[in-house]
C-alpha cells in the first residue's frame, strides 16, 4: 500500500493481501483506490488525523476508487464512524459504489453513525457550510445573536448594544439535524439557507459599522444547540427576539427563555416585537 501526502510518498511493506490498497491526500480530501479486503482504518486514521491539522473545518474521504470490499474491509468505515463520533470531526465519506455501500450497512451501527455525501463537491459545501462550532476568541466583547424567532428585529437591538459596549456581534445559525441522520450528515438545503441568513445578517450590521463574525453549530434541537453554544463559547451578551403573539404563549417559548437563562453563562436580553 502507498500512502502519498502532498509533499512526500511514503510506503508500507505489508504482507501481499494488503497491498491492493492505494490511498492518497490531496489538499483536505483522503481517496481511497483499490480492493479494501482488510480493515484499513489504522492507516486512513493517520491520514484523517493529519488532514485534520490542517483543515480543521473538516476533511473528506473518496471513495469512489474503490473496486470492492469483503466484511472485514467494511470495519474500517465502522472505525472511522467511532473515531468521528468520539472525537466530534467533521469526516464525511462520499462516492461509494450501490454494491460497497450496501456491503457496508450490513455492518450494525454504520448506517446511523457515518457521514455521507454523493460527491465531493456536496460534502465540502457541507463542510464549508457548518464548519464552525466554536467561536474565535477576539479581543472585543461579543454578543451572541442566534438567528431563531424574529431574528431580523434583534438585529437592530444587536447594532445598538454593540456599537455603545464597542463589541461584535457574533451570528449564529443553528442546523438542526434530524436523529435518524449522523449529527454532520449533510443538509444542502438548510446549509444554503443558513449561508443565505447569515449574509443577511452581515450586511445588515456591517451597515451599522459592526464587526460581524459568522457561526454555525449543528444540533438536533435549534434552541438547546443555540444555548449550548452560548455556554461552550462564553460571550458577554445574547440577545433575541420573537413576536409578541409567541411570547404570550404558554409552552415552547417559555422553555426558550429557561433554557437560555440556564445554559448561558451571560446576561440574555429577551425582545417582544411586533410583526
Amino acid at each position: 500500500m502507498i500512502l502519498f501526502y502532498p509533499s512526500r510518498y511514503l510506503t508500507w511493506r505489508y504482507p501481499k493481501r494488503y497491498r491492493n490498497m492505494i490511498i492518497q491526500t490531496k489538499g483536505d480530501v483522503i481517496r481511497l483506490r483499490g480492493s479494501l479486503a482488510e480493515n484499513q482504518w489504522p492507516a486512513i486514521k493517520a491520514a484523517v488525523s493529519l488532514l485534520l491539522a490542517d483543515h480543521p473545518g473538516g476533511v473528506i474521504i473518496d471513495a469512489s476508487g474503490l473496486t470492492d470490499i469483503s466484511e472485514a474491509g467494511a470495519h474500517t468505515f465502522m472505525d472511522a464512524s467511532n473515531f468521528i463520533q468520539a472525537q466530534s470531526a467533521r469526516v464525511i465519506v462520499c462516492g461509494f459504489s450501490e454494491p460497497i455501500l450496501a456491503e457496508i450497512r450490513r455492518i450494525p451501527g454504520v448506517r446511523s453513525q457515518l457521514v455521507l455525501a454523493s460527491t465531493i463537491d456536496e460534502a465540502r459545501a457541507s463542510l464549508e457550510a457548518g464548519g464552525a462550532a466554536t467561536a474565535v476568541a477576539g479581543t472585543k466583547p461579543a454578543i451572541l445573536v442566534p438567528l431563531l424567532g424574529a431574528w431580523r428585529k434583534a438585529l437592530a437591538f444587536a447594532a445598538s448594544e454593540a456599537v455603545a459596549r464597542r463589541a461584535e456581534a457574533h451570528l449564529l445559525y443553528v442546523l438542526q439535524v434530524p436523529r435518524n441522520l449522523p449529527l454532520g450528515a449533510p443538509m444542502p438545503e438548510q446549509e444554503q439557507e443558513a449561508q443565505h441568513n447569515l449574509a443577511e445578517a452581515e450586511k445588515a450590521l456591517r451597515r451599522r459599522g459592526v464587526t460581524v463574525r459568522k457561526r454555525t453549530t449543528r444540533a438536533r434541537d435549534v434552541v438547546e444547540g443555540a444555548a449550548r453554544f452560548a455556554a461552550d463559547t462564553k460571550p458577554d451578551l445574547v440577545i433575541l427576539a420573537y413576536f409578541k403573539e409567541e411570547m404570550s404563549q404558554e409552552g415552547s417559548r417559555y422553555e426558550v427563555m429557561g433554557t437560555f437563562c440556564h445554559e448561558a453563562p451571560c446576561d440574555v436580553v429577551f425582545y417582544c416585537v411586533n410583526p
